[in-house]
């Protein structure tokens, strides 16, 4: 145990001690050389009348008639000047009362290192007439009784070979048994060898020596149960004993109790249970303390669950706590891992592999890391599948303490998500930079919505038997101070990893009814279609927003479209349906975006309130080119037509693209072919002039 946790014990059992003696039915008592009052306890202060702090510094003149208290002053006088040790009545006189008290006193010189007599400490307690009668050997044992068995301490006396010569209630209730039971026994006799050892040594220390020690000790009690004490162990001189010791004992088990539970809140992740990033952080610590004595160098791993965030916000958070305990049992039962793991995030675990000797372990560790987390998950008795992406940084090359280890191990997890996800990536010197930068981004994204730095860009749709313009997509642009125009791609998905999509969204929805109205006024009229990202269709709030913003800029029926991905819709089908029926019950036009690319049930697709679906880019681009891409297109518009939906083709840049694509029936082109997306004031020329 340390020096510091040692002296904080000390004080609080002192501070204990203090309030028991205050509690205690007796007058208890230091005073100086020169018989000035350093300690009193409550019921001195309330014999005299007076606060402790007209108590202390005076002698008994200020609160005795000394006349008539001559017993007192002469006890006091043998223990100064002689070292006496009195054990005897004494009467008194109070000032403020003139009526004779009596009282049994217990007084003992207190000595300084070298020998010298420097005060007394004392315990008197007043003497009723039944007691007065009672000879003096027999009423000294019955006040001592009386004393140490109401303070709520556990208090003994051994001599030098370690018998107990005095034992209070509370020693007595511990071991279960009656006084003549403990007295004249050893605790060899009351305990099992080890607890006895350990016992006696420190006793030993205490007589041998004759120095107080303090110190933690653990007994067991009747039941077997381990029960923890702060003791403290005061050699004293008794008459007809070559040494003895008097002992205070305060039982701390309950507060050890409560101080591991602080320390396991301090370091454990409530949810599950594993070590949280404070506790790894000092593990490291001691590890990279210790890797210039080892043969093997620890490395770190971190790893982040793929789109985490979009699973909260389709199943519920609960859910997600639900994969989160999941993953801990995965690692905690992974015994091939040779490392400890600990939350370090939201879903961001990370382990310490600390037996690893190369890169090249670490890296097939983290792939069997990868499989096992990869396996389904059970929720509401449905496999779930995720994948993560995993980082690792190397002692020393990649840091040399824990908070290096683990922001590279992060900077590399991150590049493993920008370079598809479900893969592992160390971390190098130029990832670092990567990172830098992607920090910057992340900054200046969290306060781009607040400084008004978006915008909307519009590109048309085309019909492709008038080929007038039918529509608009409003494609959001990042106009960031010092960098330009930032393309979606490049803040889209750290938005959705932040949880900044929804806000963005929002605006994005907003600024398009306000441009529809605004246009409207000048005499333009044309529908314009937005993109909702997953977590805006889960969104609970999303179908009164569009109400309100629909009634604030009088939107027409038909004129606001939303765009939203198969396989957003097919991963929660009911959500999904539930969300877009409501929206179109508003008056909502509905897409399906890159369609052909997920994985839906063209069963239950039939039965979703769209009205339109749009051919991905992929499909269109080879498609004067590759025969089986024309085939590909051709079924996909035949199979939307006979489901009753149009057909929007993107990404159109020639005009062999267009004329294949017509000939196939598409009903709408939006492509380069036509124009690239405009700003607001060039989409309205653009409007006015192909209307």
């Amino acid at each position: 145990m340390g020096r510091e946790n040692t002296d904080t014990q000390y004080q609080s059992t002192s501070n204990n001690l203090r309030a028991l003696f205050d509690s205690i039915g007796a007058y208890v008592y230091v005073k100086d050389a020169q018989g000035r009052y350093l300690y009193v306890n409550k019921a001195v202060c309330e014999l005299y009348q007076r606060d402790l702090s007209q108590v202390l510094g005076l002698d008994d003149s200020h609160f005795f008639n000394m006349e008539h208290s001559q017993t007192l002053l002469q006890n006091d006088l043998d223990v100064l000047t002689l070292g006496s040790e009195i054990h005897q009545e004494e009467e008194v006189v109070l000032r403020h009362e003139q009526q004779r008290r009596l009282f049994w006193s217990i007084k003992v010189p207190i000595r300084s290192t070298d020998g010298r007599i420097v005060g007394l400490s004392g315990i008197s307690s007043p003497l009723t007439a039944d007691k007065l009668n009672t000879p003096n050997a027999i009423r000294h044992n019955q006040l001592m009784n009386t004393i140490l068995s109401n303070v709520d301490a556990y208090i003994y006396v051994k001599d030098n070979d370690g018998t107990y010569l005095y034992a209070n209630k509370k020693v007595i209730e511990l071991y279960g048994t009656v006084p003549g039971d403990i007295i004249g026994r050893t605790d060899h006799d009351v305990h099992t060898p080890e607890i006895a050892r350990q016992l006696v040594a420190l006793d030993r220390e205490v007589l041998d020596n004759n120095q107080r020690q303090a110190r933690e000790e653990v007994l067991h009690d009747t039941t077997g149960i381990a029960r923890h004490f702060w003791s403290i162990k005061i050699p004293i001189a008794l008459p007809g004993y070559p040494g003895a010791l008097i002992g205070f004992s305060s039982e701390i088990t309950e507060l050890l109790t409560l101080r591991r539970d602080l320390e396991l809140k301090r370091t454990t992740d409530p949810l599950t249970g594993l070590r949280n990033r404070l506790a790894l952080e000092e593990m490291l610590e001691r590890q990279l303390a210790d890797a210039a004595q080892r043969s093997r160098a620890p490395a770190v791993l971190m790893l982040d669950l793929d789109q985490f965030k979009f699973l909260n916000n389709t199943l519920g958070r609960q859910a997600g706590d639900e994969v989160l305990r999941q993953v801990a049992q995965r690692l905690e039962g992974a015994s091939w891992l040779k490392g400890q793991p600990a939350r370090v995030g939201s879903n961001a675990f990370a382990i310490v592999l600390s037996r690893v000797t190369s890169a090249e372990e670490a890296a097939s560790l983290a792939e069997r890391v990868r499989l096992r987390l990869a396996e389904p998950y059970v929720l509401d008795n449905q496999p779930f599948q995720l994948t993560t992406s995993l980082g690792i940084s190397l002692y020393p090359h990649d840091g040399k303490s824990p908070q290096l280890l683990l922001a590279n191990a992060e900077s590399a997890m991150y590049h493993a998500k920008d370079q598809g996800r479900d893969q592992c990536c160390f971390y190098s010197a130029s990832l670092g930079e990567a990172v830098s930068r992607r920090l910057d981004l992340e900054r200046d994204l969290r306060c781009a919505l607040e400084a008004n730095q978006f915008e909307l860009y519009y590109q048309p749709k085309i019909a492709a038997d008038s080929g007038r313009t039918v529509g608009l997509e409003a494609l959001i642009r990042w106009n960031r101070t010092g960098y330009g125009l930032v393309p979606p791609d490049q803040f889209i998905p750290l938005a959705e990893q932040l949880g900044l999509i929804v806000p963005i969204g929002d605006w994005v929805v907003e600024q398009a009814c306000r441009q529809m109205s605004q246009w409207s006024a000048e005499g333009i009229s044309v529908p314009i279609a937005v993109n909702l990202s997953p977590a805006q269709l889960s969104s609970p709030g999303l179908i009164q927003r569009v109400s309100q913003l629909l009634s604030d800029h009088q939107i027409a029926r038909g004129d606001l479209h939303m765009e939203v991905t198969e396989s957003m819709m097919m991963h929660d089908p009911a959500l999904a349906s539930a969300h877009l029926q409501q929206l179109n019950a508003l008056g909502v036009e509905l897409s399906i975006d890159d369609f052909g690319t997920g994985y839906s049930s063209m069963a239950y697709l039939k039965r979703l309130p769209v009205q339109t679906i749009k051919l991905d880019r992929s499909f269109v681009e080879r498609i004067a080119e590759d025969q089986r891409d024309a085939d590909l297109c051709a079924g996909l518009i035949a199979l939307a037509h006979k489901l009753g939906l149009h057909v929007v083709a993107e990404g159109v840049e020639t005009e062999a693209q267009r004329a294949i694509l017509a000939e196939l029936g598409c009903d709408l082109f939006q492509g380069y072919l036509f124009s690239r997306p405009l700003p607001s004031d060039q989409a309205a020329a653009y409007l006015r002039q192909h209307r």
